[in-house]
């Protein structure tokens, strides 16, 4: 319709005509392509806040999942060093607290506790991730990516040749079982240690020390640089989709 208009305005030789049919068809096609592009954003939007939804669910879900791990780990890490001055008579105590013996015989463990969000890995294998629109967001995942990263290849170099302490110096570690109705299989394990015949073996001391050293790497380098970066990625994940948690979520 709009091109016979045209056509009879040039045949009539009506140019105002013929210009302001032309603003029209411009301007009509600038507005469509301008609502397709809305729609399209609009979409990508949705399916951004989708993925997002999903995302902040599994950050909580992994961080409560991490919790009983992390909390081990903190023990540990507070506990060897006091292990080591009693065992090097570096302060006034010579007997061991039940932590501290619990530390020493656990210095060789070195999980590496899940750092699997799989809204992430569906991101980056669809090609979405760069599409993001929440830099915010964007960035904290690639943070806590090459964090865990990291955190694996640390992993991976201190379990090479850990020595189980518990096995290799029976006679200075014993272990046995004990009923415990607040753990979740009713039993644990618990460990007396002998502070006198540790102190005598050297190669126990070496040995202890050595552990100590890659415990402390694989705190400080692994497991709290994953839990500070999924903490960061919360964070954002909060603030971009307007939530606010109550205290006890925070607390736990």
């Amino acid at each position: 319709m709009i091109l016979r208009r045209i056509t009879e305005h040039v045949k009539a030789q009506n140019w105002t005509a013929v210009a302001l049919d032309f603003v029209i068809v411009v301007v009509g096609v600038f507005m469509g392509i301008q609502v397709q592009e809305w729609a399209v954003e609009q979409n990508q939007r949705a399916s951004e806040k989708i993925y997002l939804d999903r995302l902040h669910g599994e950050v909580m879900q992994l961080t409560q999942d991490r919790l009983q791990y992390i909390g081990d780990v903190q023990k540990n890490q507070s506990a060897l060093p006091g292990a080591i001055a009693v065992l090097q008579n570096k302060i006034d105590r010579i007997v061991l607290t039940d932590a501290e013996c619990e530390a020493i015989v656990e210095s060789h463990i070195y999980h590496n506790p899940t750092a699997n969000l799989p809204t992430i890995a569906e991101l980056m294998s669809t090609g979405r991730f760069d599409a993001l629109q929440a830099k915010g967001v964007r960035s904290a995942i690639t943070a806590f990516n090459q964090s865990a990263l990291r955190g694996g290849d640390v992993i991976d170099a201190v379990n090479r040749n850990i020595v189980t302490l518990a096995r290799v110096f029976p006679k200075l570690i014993q272990l046995e079982t004990v009923y415990d109705e607040k753990t979740a299989h009713g039993i644990r394990t618990a460990a007396r240690c002998d502070v006198s015949a540790m102190k005598a073996d050297q190669y126990f001391m070496n040995t202890f020390v050595d552990n100590r050293d890659r415990y402390a790497h694989y705190a400080v380098y692994a497991v709290e640089p994953v839990t500070e970066k999924l903490a960061m990625l919360h964070d954002e994940l909060d603030q971009e989709l307007g939530i606010i948690h109550d205290q006890a979520e925070g607390d736990q």
